[in-house]
């Protein structure tokens, strides 16, 4: 587990790049991502504690504090789920605010 303003991140994602993992969507803010080993599947869960900060928790072997590379996967995929989220709310936000016209 790690609090994503706190870590440096760049060598797990160039290690999510080059293994080319595979993520799959349990529901929002829980996906499962493969490792080296296709049939080993890891757990990452994206959230905010209770304090507020954006936090990651996996699985997989990494110690806590350290940001893994099936971690990383998974956060693209989440900050790209909750932008799609995040603009639906807002076009419906916004035609609410309209007047309607035909």
């Amino acid at each position: 587990m790690f609090r994503i303003e706190e870590k440096e991140l760049s060598r797990a994602i160039e290690a999510a790049r080059k293994l080319h993992p595979t993520v799959r969507v349990i529901e929002f803010g829980t996906y499962t991502v493969t490792g080296s080993n296709p049939l080993r599947l890891y757990t990452v869960k994206c959230y905010r504690d209770p304090q507020g900060f954006k936090t990651i928790d996996c699985t997989g072997k990494t110690q806590d504090g350290i940001a893994c590379k099936h971690s990383m996967a998974a956060l693209a995929l989440h900050l790209w789920m909750a932008a799609v989220r995040f603009a639906a709310v807002r076009k419906v936000q916004r035609r609410k605010r309209l007047p309607f016209s035909v």
